[in-house]
């Protein structure tokens, strides 16, 4: 959809709003940024000040930068209030700072500050481009970086710093320096939001001129190993020892379990268990995505994602909490110095530590998300476990904090409730407990079980589909370049012996390619026949070829009262066919004129009803329709409702039959 800022006081530059002017030639035209200002100002990101200067070379403020990040990658608004103490309401950028926080692309200093006024330095951009490329579910990896001043780039920045330069986004100064702590131009963001957007293939050094060019289509991920980047000397705490040199080097032991079951069938099985394509369960992936991640044949010895074979089972060795806590907690919110419990959760309960920190960091977003920060749980009438609410909280006795780490529990349907109140009945009520318990859990319930490798956890390989851990597709190898990165910071394979265990299906293909995003994501039947018609009055919506907001996958734009119709559904797009063009919009921008919903059958004991091959009761029954689902209804040539009697012929899990009228119901406004 094109962007509407005319309602917005202040833009990412926090230059007065102005009607749009073009580049002039006095102001832009010959600076080293022109291709890629020139692009943000016509695509209204980037506007002038009543003297038409857009002051290229000015420092931005971290504001500033959050709100360009926002308005050029189209995130929807939000309806939540700051959780910042320095961003007030009536504060310019108090939306989009909102904004940036809610989709995780910003976070504060541990006083709950923002401090939004202060000049973003090159280090504090690489992290939020880095979320920003998590955001938009673009795969980094963490490449060896060799500036000079490494030693100068920060614990908390040093892993987005390498990704960041490892895409492309950001490169270096002049005498090879990184600069982390410099203040970034108007015109460096500018041009690394340009190189976000994918229409940029030669990113050099952000201070020279860059010759435009097309970004390719992406490329499989290579399946050599990744090199750990460098990480910052002289930063233990005062009065830590070094830990102690090993004596000798252990080599990784290297086993392969067979299983006699084919590759195709255990796919078919997974690809028709609803594997989510993303990490917030929105979204149906197609079965060559599963069966990319699926074949242990894609992933080569030493690479990050090997580490999703590696055994879980023993705990990990000579591990040190403060180096811990200084190289991968520091800045991990509710997680910050909480090493020395995995360490103790991994000897207790004779597991790896460093995985269950993984798993830690996985499942709480870094330590952000809620069911880690504690969720008031406390005991109904009936002496259930029920989280609080303002609507509860009178009824409910004995209410405590709890603490979840590893997502156990946590249903997609409602995570925090769900989360937390299995929390409270397994007593995690504070932090150390939450941690420990967790991964006592996942001792008994998963490792003692026969599942004791991330891939094990994830596929179940014995029994596929039966008890797995997670539906996210990535869900193993996520963490097992996390735990490769561990590994790499702390030098714990020198410690305690690596042991592999790599799964193998009959017929195995000797590899399953990673399909490109548009094939990443199913199209399911839901609502397939629907018609309708474009509804926004924002401005025209963009068509795409994958359901996801990033500018490499517009395939047109579609004015208000465009007609469509439906293909198929997945999370809240629709795929559709506008104008002799097929691709992807959010649903939120459309209406359906030809919808009707099964009525709600809940007081009967059968809560289905059939799909007749005519319209009558005496015909086949081709499928069974749940109560309260919405369904498309066939239309003629002239966009009328096709009927025949009472009957009206429906579109239900990919069929085409017939529902009686009054088993229909119009949907409520």
């Amino acid at each position: 959809m094109k962007r509407r800022f005319v309602a917005a006081f202040v833009l990412m530059f926090g230059i007065s709003y102005t009607a749009p002017k073009a580049a002039s030639a006095e102001d832009i035209s010959g600076h080293w940024a022109y291709t890629e200002m020139n692009y943000l100002i016509n695509e209204e990101i980037m506007k002038g000040d009543d003297t038409g200067s857009y002051r290229l070379n000015d420092s931005v403020n971290r504001a500033e930068f959050a709100t360009f990040l926002v308005r050029a990658l189209e995130l929807p608004g939000v309806d939540t209030t700051s959780t910042f103490n320095d961003v007030k309401a009536g504060d310019w950028y108090y939306d989009a700072v909102n904004q940036a926080s809610y989709y995780e692309l910003i976070k504060g200093d541990d006083k709950g500050n923002f401090k939004p006024n202060d000049k973003i330095t090159r280090q504090e951009m690489a992290a939020m481009m880095k979320r920003a490329l998590d955001q938009l579910g673009i795969e980094s990896s963490a490449g060896t970086i060799s500036f000079n001043d490494n030693a100068q780039i920060a614990n908390w920045a040093y892993d987005d710093v390498q990704r960041v330069v490892s895409a492309e986004l950001m490169s270096g100064k002049p005498g090879n320096l990184f600069a982390p702590k410099a203040q970034a131009s108007r015109a460096e963001a500018g041009v690394v939001l340009y190189r976000l957007l994918g229409l940029e293939t030669d990113p050099g050094n952000e201070l020279e001129p860059e010759e435009p060019g097309i970004e390719p289509e992406p490329e499989e991920p290579t399946t050599e190993p990744e090199v750990p980047g460098t990480e910052e000397p002289g930063t233990e705490e005062p009065g830590t020892e070094e830990p102690e040199e090993p004596v000798t080097s252990l080599e990784p032991i290297y086993e392969t379990s067979n299983y006699p079951v084919d590759f195709s069938h255990v796919l078919n099985l997974q690809a028709n268990h609803r594997p989510n394509q993303d990490g917030g369960g929105v979204f149906i992936a197609t079965p060559a995505f599963v069966a990319y991640h699926l074949n242990s044949n894609n992933f080569a010895v030493n690479s990050p994602e090997y580490y999703q074979f590696l055994k879980l089972s023993k705990p990990v060795q000579g591990l040190d909490a403060n180096e811990i806590n200084q190289k991968e907690l520091s800045d991990k919110y509710i997680l910050k110095g909480t090493a020395a419990s995995f360490i103790e959760a991994g000897l207790t309960h004779e597991i790896n530590a460093i995985y269950l920190i993984a798993h830690a960091l996985h499942e709480t977003n870094l330590g952000r998300s809620k069911l880690a920060n504690g969720i008031e749980v406390g005991l109904n009438a009936e002496g259930k476990p029920e989280m609080v609410t303002d609507e509860n909280r009178e009824s409910l006795s004995n209410i405590k904090l709890t603490y979840n780490f590893y997502g156990i529990g946590a249903i997609n349907k409602d995570p925090n409730k769900y989360g937390s109140e299995r929390a409270y009945s397994e007593g995690w009520f504070t932090i150390h407990d939450a941690i420990v318990g967790g991964a006592k859990f996942v001792r008994e319930k998963y490792i003692d079980e026969g599942q004791d490798t991330l891939y094990k956890m994830k596929w179940d390989p014995d029994q596929p589909t039966n008890h797995q851990y997670a539906t996210h597709v990535q869900w193993a190898i996520i963490q097992a370049r996390k735990i490769h990165d561990i590994y790499a910071k702390t030098g714990s394979d020198k410690t305690t012996q690596l042991v592999f265990d790599v799964p193998q299906y009959r017929n195995q293909p000797a590899t399953s390619p990673l399909p490109a995003p548009e094939a990443q994501y199913a199209v399911l039947p839901a609502l397939q026949g629907g018609v309708g018609y474009i509804n926004s009055t924002d401005g025209d919506v963009r068509l795409r070829s994958y359901p996801a907001i990033i500018n490499t996958n517009i395939i047109t734009q579609l004015p208000h009262g465009t007609k469509i119709s439906v293909v198929g559904s997945n999370g809240n797009w629709y795929r559709v066919v506008a104008n002799g063009k097929e691709g992807w919009v959010r649903n939120d921008y459309t209406k359906l004129t030809n919808l009707l919903k099964v009525v709600d059958l809940s007081a009967y004991a059968v809560k289905v009803v059939n799909l007749r091959s005519e319209p009558n009761t005496s015909s086949t029954s081709l499928t069974t329709v749940a109560h309260n689902t919405v369904l498309a209804v066939v239309v003629d040539g002239d966009g009328n409702l096709v009927k025949d009697g009472d009957w009206y012929q429906v579109i239900a899990n990919g069929k085409t039959g017939w529902i009686r009228g009054d088993l229909l119901e119009e949907l409520k406004k």
